[in-house]
């Protein structure tokens, strides 16, 4: 579970989607960035700096090179049946990959 500040960050995406347009969120963890664009709490880019940290020695760990993966980004959804997690990434061979991480 990603715990930050004592706040689990799901509830913090949760509660940030209800109040962007098309309550929808999209993080770039290479850069960092959170579209749409706006004030967001502090946990939230403390959470995004760890798992950015955390990723290439997740790779590297599956003997993976960090640099095979162009950025990598999480679109967080709220839907009818309740939120859609996806996170989506390149190849160095111009690969796409999508993965549905929650619902």
């Amino acid at each position: 579970m990603n715990y930050v500040d004592d706040e689990y960050i799901i509830d913090v995406l949760t509660e940030l989607a209800f109040q962007v347009p098309g309550h929808e969120l999209e993080i770039n963890f290479s850069t960092g960035h959170i579209s749409p664009s706006g004030e967001y709490p502090v946990r939230l880019y403390k959470s995004i700096g760890y798992w950015k940290e955390w990723l290439p020695k997740h790779m590297e760990h599956h003997r993976i090179n960090p640099s095979a993966l162009s950025e990598v980004h999480l679109r967080f959804r709220l839907v009818r049946d309740g939120r859609e997690v996806i996170v989506a990434t390149s190849d160095d061979r111009g690969k796409n990959y999508k993965v549905f991480v929650h619902g």
